[in-house]
């Protein structure tokens, strides 16, 4: 069993890919802007850009997303 503060949760690549996923899900669009998920995951209060990157190098080291420029999308 994992042993975890809420707030090293909070910032794991697990969940804020989870958060990414989620908004990429609710937008219901082949791809989606870094700049809306950067602003879903300062809703978060996930507001350091680093989270980010960690986050998006977690779902493209596992093969779920695709990017290329500032756009995202879920691989098919």
């Amino acid at each position: 069993m994992m042993n975890v503060n809420s707030n090293e949760l909070r910032t794991s690549a697990m969940y804020i890919g989870y958060i990414m996923l989620k908004e990429i899900k609710k937008q219901n669009t082949n791809k989606i802007s870094i700049f809306d998920i950067s602003k879903v995951l300062s809703k978060a209060g996930i507001t350091n850009s680093r989270q980010l990157i960690i986050g998006l190098s977690f779902l493209y080291s596992v093969n779920i997303i695709d990017f290329e420029e500032a756009y995202i999308w879920v691989k098919k």
